[in-house]
């Protein structure tokens, strides 16, 4: 496999992405020039260099993210953009506890799969499961101010979500997955109800800390839940409930 070295300013990049998307590796910035690597040739410019590239590519692809070039963003392929307009809801992709739901997510969601997201805020867990394969996708809050913003970021990324103001005691019908990133006193409060409502599998998060993540174990167990999956990430906890992959 081939590498393409090329030296652009900011200028020049910006126009050539304005013209096509393009995955490109930024290796080194000085000032206004950017040395940028391709995995193929870029159409109508020199190349300084071209490399010959080993299997630790491989590695490389996994690792490689987007990076910021003033109004651009460059993204290999690859990954799935998730277009977020920041607002008073909760749920940028930011935070632990999103994260983390939607490693479980990738696991949990079939093809075709109904999702309820409880507490949606922005909505980008229902987002992500529309973007992972899920049929139906429901996402629910208590604030007006989520409900509108969960609607505006479903659009914005051309999905189909049904954004509600309700709590879960108001939902009748039971989902493949449901993905509650909530806090302890709220699960305290509606996790029979939460249970009641998944088919398949369920996803907990909003756990902080080693007393929280023990509290909420013994609730489900002492429920006759069987926990599947614990992730941790900076002492947040999440816990994934059912069977992964059905």
């Amino acid at each position: 496999m081939k590498k393409f070295i090329y030296s652009l300013s900011e200028e020049e990049l910006g126009e050539l992405l304005a013209r096509k998307p393009l995955a490109l590796e930024v290796l080194q910035r000085e000032g206004n020039t950017l040395v940028v690597a391709s995995y193929e040739p870029l159409e109508g410019l020199s190349p300084e260099r071209v490399e010959e590239v080993g299997e630790d590519w491989k590695d490389w692809k996994k690792g490689f993210g987007p990076v910021d070039v003033d109004d651009f963003v460059i993204m290999p392929p690859w990954k799935k953009p998730v277009f977020i307009n920041p607002g008073m809801a909760f749920g940028t992709g930011l935070h632990p506890t999103t994260r983390l739901c939607i490693k479980l997510m990738k696991e949990y969601i079939g093809k075709g799969d109904s999702v309820l997201d409880v507490g949606t805020g922005s909505g980008v867990l229902g987002i992500v499961a529309k973007l992972l394969g899920a049929g139906r996708v429901v996402g629910i809050d208590v604030s007006e101010d989520a409900v509108r913003e969960c609607k505006e970021n479903a659009k914005l990324n051309k999905v189909d979500i049904e954004c509600r103001l309700a709590t879960p005691s108001q939902i009748i019908n039971g989902f493949d997955l449901i993905v509650a990133n909530l806090e302890l006193p709220i699960f305290r409060e509606e996790l029979d109800k939460l249970l009641s409502l998944f088919k398949k599998s369920a996803i907990f998060s909003g756990i902080y800390r080693e007393e929280e993540l023990d509290e909420f174990l013994r609730m489900l167990r002492h429920r006759g839940v069987k926990v599947d999956k614990i992730l941790e990430e900076q002492e947040w906890f999440c816990v994934g409930v059912g069977d992964a992959g059905n």
